[in-house]
């Protein structure tokens, strides 16, 4: 079991916007871990560089610390299955041999929640994490709460924008398209906080749009609303047809077309085989987050037609 921590799924690569979006919510918030764990303790991260030789093999998303000494492993997932759960269990245990602290595993999950959840924590060997859920969170009291907000000009806080950039992972029952709209021209466009804050949503709503915008008149009004400059634009229509293909993959598991499915790989294929006539299969994977062993099968694949 040396090697338990890494899988070959096809699920742990980083071929979504959720992941990115996640490490930028990391980022740019401090509130963004209270958020998801209710700590109002937390610290802040907590430094794991040289934690022990063992450490240096993980690949943990956050570490934080609480005031009572406490350990917090936030991890996102953006599908649940049991290698990611047992490979979460590794995370756990591995730090905690490291610093002899308790450590509470939490998992943010943009995902599809299983019908038997404690089945898959039940086969972690005694693994129970804490699941934040977007899909049951309160989505359309959060929407309704915003469009509150902003028709009264109350300023938003770092929990409101939070609900903001998440709303399109959660559980409200509107095409993907009208609810991006809604969140960039209704209430982003309109919203009143802080300049950072601002433009801290407004660049993760430019990557759910290059992940699910496809309506030409829609991607117009989003463009228009965003108020993208023209060395943007070229920018974001290159990176939207790289992003299309996740949410067209997305799409095909949703309908459970396998054609669809075959369709999207295609495009994906085409996509990645274009960028290879300039770019290094690590500077693709660095630039669209696609794991860097699909783009090398692709290359493989090629050089043997």
């Amino acid at each position: 079991m040396d090697n338990e921590e890494v899988f070959d799924n096809e699920l742990v690569d980083k071929f979504d916007a959720e992941d990115t979006i996640f490490n930028n919510c990391m980022v740019d918030f401090s509130e963004f871990p209270k958020y998801i764990t209710h700590y109002d303790d937390i610290k802040g991260p907590y430094s794991t560089k040289y934690m022990s030789p063992a450490f240096k093999n993980l690949n943990l998303d956050t570490v934080f610390e609480r005031t009572n000494k406490n350990l917090v492993d936030i991890e996102h997932h953006s599908q649940l299955n049991s290698n990611l759960l047992r490979r979460d269990f590794n995370y756990m245990t591995t730090v905690h041999e490291a610093t002899k602290r308790i450590l509470d595993p939490f998992i943010f999950n943009t995902g599809e929640v299983p019908k038997e959840t404690v089945d898959y924590a039940n086969q972690t060997s005694f693994y129970n994490p804490k699941f934040f859920n977007t899909v049951e969170e309160l989505g359309m009291a959060n929407l309704n709460n915003l469009r509150y907000k902003v028709s009264h000009k109350d300023e938003l806080n770092q929990s409101d924008a939070l609900d903001l950039i998440w709303l399109m992972k959660s559980g409200i029952d509107m095409n993907r398209e009208d609810l991006l709209l809604e969140l960039t021209v209704d209430i982003w466009a309109k919203a009143v906080a802080p300049k950072w804050m601002l433009d801290s949503i407004r660049k993760n709503l430019l990557i759910w749009a290059k992940k699910y915008l496809v309506n030409k008149e829609k991607i117009k009004i989003f463009k228009k609303a965003i108020k993208m400059a023209k060395i943007e634009i070229k920018t974001f229509e290159e990176q939207m047809r790289i992003a299309g293909i996740a949410g067209e993959l997305e799409r095909a598991e949703e309908r459970g077309i396998e054609k669809g499915r075959e369709e999207a790989r295609d495009t994906e294929k085409f996509f990645i085989t274009k960028l290879l006539e300039k770019n290094t299969p690590e500077e693709i994977s660095e630039e669209y987050g696609i794991s860097l062993e699909r783009i090398l099968k692709i290359k493989n694949d090629n050089n043997q037609q």
